[in-house]
């Protein structure tokens, strides 16, 4: 029987009056137009103002390799790439050109991903006060649609950047995966069409394949033009039927047909190994049919989504509060309901972790434990609730900010209408349907237990296991009846229930609380729109209000010391100190407890150990905001002593860093991180052998010392709060510390001034080459500075991607990064270059590097710069409606006296190429350079 008929035959027996057929359907967002043009073509466009004056534009298309022949493997994800290089109102690279002069940049704006059954393209964040702008852009999705020039040379260009793509991510799993889909997909297409294709292909294939694939598929009836944003929707709508009214189906199309997966009467184990995988990966996929596409507009469908992700949640708790404890065979583990692997047409209840050194099966068999022990004994009322609270608390905070709704979401949900057909009902409507399904008392423990019996085998039938192991000398590996017999006995244990514990008492016990304290003083800044309070035992409190989400706070606190202010022999505990501040409870509760009492609430509270400081960071909504103060103060005042969590925590780490060095990428870091700091152990990157040196101890005592003072910390709180009752809040729970004196930090040079290059060979499985060049030069801790180094890396991105990507096709993945670094008392212009090439043209690469460098010192293109500049503009007014944006501002404000917002405009608009040819020869001709180049060697 399908698990959807199931789930509503236990609903509706337990309800004995509500059947499927009655449930209703889900109404369609209103706001939303929606049209079909006689050849096919869909069209979404909607109306939003969140953020003003910008619009996003999509294509989607219900192809991808899954329609690939077995030579065109790879050529869907091919074709997308070549969308960039030429089309018939953009030629050559003139589309890159023109997004630009709109501010538009291409990756995070400009971008498109292919998959096995969808590609989808986008061109996001485009201004919208120019209506030619936007009518340019329905054209940019016009000849993506059927106007791509295919041209001879920029096929073979574009060969060697997508040879480069899979150099770059072919790593130990994808490797893997390439070599067993087959197996884990029997008689189907999906073992043998990964986006990315055979390089044998990619390198060789016939121009006439790529257009052949183009011609075939890209068709109106497979397309869906989605425009989300700040525009008129009568004049998108109307431009989008001028644009592809006239365009014709051809007889005798080819139909996009689902491609099935075959049910597997037994199970199937798969087992596979890797020299460069750091860690044993095992699954567990027990699969099912999917929720069929033509039901989901039905309230059936909300039911059956709630209680698989109810399920899952429980059951990821579980796991989670498992791998705290000092014998779990796993360092973490997870579960969840979605696609089987690749395939949209098979789901599966999903099972994985990360084992344990040595503990393979072990780790196989907990999970499946686990599982089974849900399948048997079901969850307990208690952590039904809990969950259930948690996905109200969930729901009603997107509610409460749904007219901050997102351009991006709700083109991503449009996305997923045309393409699966996800319900796209408006903010209001899903909220007020789950939230009566939710609270329906049929829908109960029992139902949920019900459907997760169903959900979970314990049979062969439709099960698929794998573990994937590193490949080593001598080694005895797992085997597939190895991993059959541990199933088997499993399944014949005698399982008892799980036993919920809950502690029924407060997070905080607030008769124990020190006697409030008072503001004393406060002041406003206007120009930055805060409120700045001085409180009775002399601590600082910044308050800014906003409304950019109408329920989201954000909190900090910060001051002077952090890690500067110790020394060599508590190097390991350093590195310690955040890994197990995440896991440590407070008060009365341990970490596993945590989640039980902070039930239904939008909080967390996080410790970090910088190098000049220490910080707390927290998030709320206005609703649960006095229990976040309880957090803060309890991790100021009570953390727990738990060996469980440090030897867990520990444990993670140690098993990471014993095999980092088999894959290339952390051998790189590693050589970065030595040269960059110049053998400083410090900075030393962290070993297996260290770490052992680490004391919970130590590391509590480290946390006393940084954090037993709070009122030496400044607070600050941006977003949607009550100041009323937040001021009573800051007087209980921060103006009740005792007066602390301010501490300083310790100065160190993290970057020795010289010149340093350090170029070395490492053999991989899949030859890798990877470049990384810095120049850093100390200046003034001004905006100028600021913005100017900015700038400085966005030239050379672009300079990069045209001369090292698009010319020479010796790069996937390029670019530089400018920031001007506050290290305390110094400050400095920095340049960051990253580029994983192709190792047979590493050489040219790293020359290039250079040269486009060089070449703006002495001169910046205007028309460059001003499209840089018109997309910082852009952008600044998009980020001035961000509270992480603002607390950023505020921070830099407060602690240097460096205003990056107030005039951040003007400076923008006053940058000329001359003066940033001056800046660029400056840092150029800096006292620092370091590169480090790693190759494959010979």
């Amino acid at each position: 029987m399908k698990l959807k008929q199931l789930l509503l035959l236990s609903f509706c027996f337990i309800t004995g009056i509500i059947s499927a057929q009655q449930m209703g359907t889900i109404p369609a967002n209103k706001n939303v137009r929606q049209g079909k043009l006689s050849n096919g073509l869909t069209y979404y466009i909607l109306h939003n103002e969140w953020p003003e004056h910008v619009a996003n534009f999509y294509i989607a298309q219900r192809v991808g390799s899954i329609q690939e022949n077995d030579k065109q493997r790879g050529l869907a994800h091919f074709l997308e790439h070549m969308a960039f290089n030429g089309s018939e109102h953009f030629p050559d690279s003139t589309l890159l050109e023109f997004t630009r002069s709109l501010g538009v940049e291409f990756g995070s704006d400009l971008n498109a991903y292919t998959s096995i059954d969808q590609t989808v393209y986008r061109v996001c964040n485009v201004p919208t006060k120019r209506q030619t702008a936007l009518d340019s852009c329905l054209l940019i999705l016009k000849d993506w649609s059927n106007g791509l020039t295919l041209a001879d040379k920029e096929i073979d260009k574009e060969r060697g950047v997508i040879h480069q793509e899979w150099q770059l991510r072919s790593n130990p799993i994808m490797r893997i995966y390439e070599r067993v889909l087959p197996k884990m997909y029997p008689g189907s297409k999906y073992g043998y069409r990964l986006p990315i294709g055979l390089m044998s292909i990619v390198d060789n294939f016939p121009y006439k394949d790529l257009r052949e694939y183009y011609k075939k598929w890209y068709r109106t009836d497979n397309q869906c033009i989605i425009v989300v944003g700040d525009v008129d929707v009568d004049h998108i709508e109307a431009q989008i039927k001028k644009l592809w009214a006239n365009v014709t189906l051809p007889t005798n199309v080819a139909k996009v047909i689902d491609e099935k997966v075959p049910d597997n009467k037994n199970a199937i184990y798969v087992v596979d190994k890797d020299k460069e995988l750091q860690y044993t990966l095992i699954g567990i996929a027990m699969k099912h049919d999917v929720f069929p596409d033509a039901q989901k507009n039905d309230q059936s469908y909300y039911i059956d989504t709630y209680a698989k992700d109810i399920i899952t949640n429980m059951l990821n708790q579980r796991l989670s509060d498992l791998s705290q404890k000092e014998n779990c065979p796993f360092t973490s583990a997870g579960a969840n309901v979605s696609n089987y692997i690749l395939s949209k047409t098979k789901d599966a209840f999903q099972l994985s972790a990360r084992a344990k050194e040595g503990k393979d099966l072990e780790a196989l068999a907990a999970i499946y434990r686990e599982a089974l022990r849900v399948r048997q004994f079901g969850f307990t009322a208690t952590e039904y609730e809990r969950a259930k609270a948690d996905f109200l608390s969930a729901i009603e905070s997107d509610y409460l900010n749904r007219t901050k709704k997102s351009n991006n979401s709700y083109g991503n949900e449009l996305r997923d209408h045309y393409l699966s057909n996800e319900p796209i009902p408006s903010p209001e409507d899903y909220y007020h349907i789950m939230k009566s399904l939710v609270g329906l008392t049929a829908l109960n423990v029992n139902v949920i237990n019900a459907y997760a019996k169903e959900l979970i085998s314990d049979k062969d039938s439709n099960m698929v296991s794998y573990l994937f192991e590193r490949e080593l000398a001598g080694k005895k590996y797992i085997t597939e009846a190895q991993m059959a017999q541990t199933i088997k006995n499993v399944r014949a244990e005698k399982l008892s229930a799980w036993v919920d514990n809950v502690k029924q008492e407060p997070l905080l016990d607030e008769t124990k609380l020190p006697k409030a304290g008072k503001i004393i003083k406060e002041k406003e800044n206007k120009l930055l729109g805060y409120k700045e309070l001085t409180l009775s035992n002399g601590a600082k409190v910044i308050l800014k209000k906003t409304n950019y989400k109408d329920n989201e706070i954000l909190f900090e606190a910060y001051s002077n010391g952090g890690k500067s202010l110790y020394g060599a022999k508590d190097y390991a505990n350093l590195q310690l100190f955040e890994p197990y501040m995440s896991t440590v409870g407070v008060g009365n509760f341990s970490n596993q407890e945590m989640p039980k009492v902070l039930a239904g609430k939008q909080v967390s509270i996080e410790l970090g150990l910088g190098l000049q400081t220490q910080r707390m960071s927290g998030f709320s909504v206005p609703k649960d905001l006095e229990t976040m103060m309880q957090l803060a103060y309890l991790y100021f005042t009570d953390l727990r002593k738990d060996e469980s969590s440090f030897s867990a925590a520990k444990g993670q780490l140690e098993q990471a860093l014993k095999n980092k060095d088999l894959m290339p990428e952390s051998v790189f870091s590693d050589s970065l991180s030595v040269t960059l700091y110049n053998h400083n152990l410090r900075f030393a990157p962290l070993t297996a052998a260290t770490l052992k040196k680490a004391s919970m101890d130590r590391v509590l005592e480290i946390w006393k010392e940084r954090f037993a003072n709070p009122a030496q910390f400044t607070y600050m709180f941006v977003g949607n709060f009550d100041e009323a009752a937040l001021r009573p809040l800051i007087e209980k729970y921060i103006a009740c510390f005792p007066t602390a004196k301010k501490e300083n930090y310790n100065y160190f040079d993290r970057i020795p001034n010289g010149k340093r290059i350090n170029k070395f060979t490492r053999k991989s499985e899949t030859p890798k080459a990877i470049a990384f060049d810095i120049w850093r030069k100390e200046l003034a801790n001004t905006l100028d500075n600021d913005v100017m180094t900015d700038v400085a890396g966005q030239i050379l991105t672009m300079d990069y991607l045209k001369s090292i990507r698009e010319d020479a096709g010796a790069a996937y993945s390029v670019g530089a990064n400018g920031d001007l670094v506050r290290e305390g008392k110094k400050f400095f212009a920095q340049i960051q270059a990253y580029c994983p090439m192709d190792p047979a043209k590493s050489t040219l690469a790293v020359k290039l590097l250079d040269e486009c460098f060089k070449k703006n010192t002495i001169k910046v293109d205007d028309d460059k710069l001003q499209k840089i500049k018109d997309s910082m503009l852009k952008n600044a007014d998009i980020n001035a409606k961000n509270n992480g944006y603002w607390k950023n501002i505020l921070e830099v404000f407060d602690v240097y006296g460096v205003d990056l917002y107030t005039n951040y405009k003007n400076t923008v608009k006053g940058l000329t190429s001359s003066k940033m040819a001056k800046f660029i020869k400056d840092l150029y001709s800096a006292d620092t350079h370091v590169e480090v180049v790693m190759t494959p060697g010979k």
